[in-house]
């Protein structure tokens, strides 16, 4: 994958996509049937579950709308900064998606893998938190055509652009599978170790955090290096 303008590298967003994909299966789950992300989804169903009288079923997922809301307004936040707020750039953005995923990692085995009631909410508005976090600081930080886990418009420019111009923005392929990747593998660890399916979000966002980190002090060393021969 490409490395973007001022996003990092494509490698960064490529983990970032698995981690959406992983953390939606998880919600789906694990957290009582809810995408943590898919906001398209959760606000038909608010609306079918309240059409239908379903008070109960609409709470979870409301809950997670609400949070992905938090999540979204503390990401941008962080990322642009504002007032006397100072921008922390992608690399706060992470730092605090990290934080969330793991506090859900940590509550889930506290909890014995089973939460119910409260704890189970907790879980779910953390989730839902971290990935609006995740999506909403991207865009601040690399640009509003940034994404890693909005299928809708993906699917919709990878068709359009096969039937127009015979070919499919190889980006936008990319993330989708890597999105159907990571929430096929969740799948996976969730039936054969079922500890296991909650560690895979946070590693994953963690090692993006490192390798942005990385690139970011290494492109620093080069512009430093680089100084001395351009004052000659």
């Amino acid at each position: 994958m490409p490395t973007s303008r001022r996003g990092g590298p494509g490698w960064t967003r490529g983990l970032l996509s698995l981690a959406a994909g992983s953390v939606n299966a998880f919600g789906f789950l694990a957290l009582g049937g809810v995408f943590t992300s898919v906001v398209t989804a959760n606000s038909a169903a608010v609306g079918l579950h309240l059409g239908a009288a379903q008070f109960g079923a609409a709470r979870p997922v409301a809950l997670a709308l609400l949070a992905y809301v938090c999540g979204a307004v503390v990401g941008s936040l962080a990322a642009g900064g504002r007032g006397r707020l100072p921008a922390a750039g992608m690399g706060g953005v992470l730092a605090l998606e990290c934080l969330l995923l793991w506090l859900v990692a940590a509550g889930w085995l506290a909890w014995h893998t089973g939460p119910d009631g409260a704890e189970r909410d907790t879980l779910l508005f953390l989730s839902a938190a971290a990935m609006g976090c995740q999506n909403a600081g991207l865009r601040v930080a690399a640009g509003s055509e940034a994404t890693t886990a909005y299928l809708t418009g993906m699917v919709t420019s990878i068709i359009a652009g096969l039937v127009t111009e015979g070919r499919a923005p190889v980006r936008n392929a990319v993330v989708v599978l890597l999105l159907i990747a990571g929430a096929a593998a969740t799948g996976a660890l969730f039936r054969w170790a079922h500890d296991g399916a909650v560690l895979l979000p946070p590693v994953l966002v963690t090692a993006a955090l490192g390798l942005h980190l990385s690139v970011g002090r290494g492109g620093r060393a080069r512009g430093g290096a680089a100084a001395p021969s351009g004052a000659r």
